[in-house]
């Protein structure tokens, strides 16, 4: 059951700046996923691997079109954009913190479910005695297998689609 649970991870396309949350499995075993547990799971603290700007000052692109080093101290609008952009980054951050818990919570309580449902056919397929019944238990594990993958693919698109709202609207919110 685990190895379905991973495989169907791995289908699932990666995000760049995803989250990740250490999560234990119902047998105990611990597991990383780009997706809360449950609507309580907070992400994990990560070390931050990009340069800071005192190693390498990253330019930013201001209202004018002029261009300015990010950690100018010398310059005013360098230090307004760049807190305009902390704050921007923030606001965003945050909604898709909410927008991760209120979608991937209730999907992953879903799919925990079809799993629960496809352990129990599976152990009513390793006692069937006939090629009948056997068929027909694998044809509904087939099924669950595919309402999962269904489950996952609508989580992912929700969630594309609300970090996409959640860019327009700290950038609209900071303006």
């Amino acid at each position: 059951m685990p190895a379905i649970l991973f495989i169907l991870l791995l289908l699932l396309p990666a995000t760049a700046a995803a989250d990740v949350y250490k999560c234990k499995g119902k047998s105990g075993e611990t597991m990383y996923s780009e997706h809360p547990c449950d609507a309580r799971a907070e992400p994990m603290k990560l070390r931050d691997t990009t340069p800071s700007a005192a190693v390498a000052p990253a330019t930013v692109a201001m209202d004018n079109g002029a261009q300015t080093q990010q950690g100018d101290s010398e310059s005013p609008a360098a230090a307004e954009s760049s807190g305009e952009l902390e704050a921007i980054r923030a606001a965003e951050k945050s909604c898709i913190a909410d927008a991760t818990a209120s979608i991937y919570g209730p999907s992953n309580d879903r799919v925990g479910t079809l799993q629960q449902q496809m352990s129990q056919l599976n152990e009513q397929l390793a006692s069937a005695n006939d090629a009948e019944r056997s068929q027909a238990l694998r044809t509904r594990m087939a099924t669950f297998r595919q309402a999962i993958t269904r489950e996952h693919n609508n989580a992912h698109t929700q969630m594309t689609n609300a970090r996409r709202r959640c860019i327009e609207l700290a950038k609209t919110s900071n303006r």
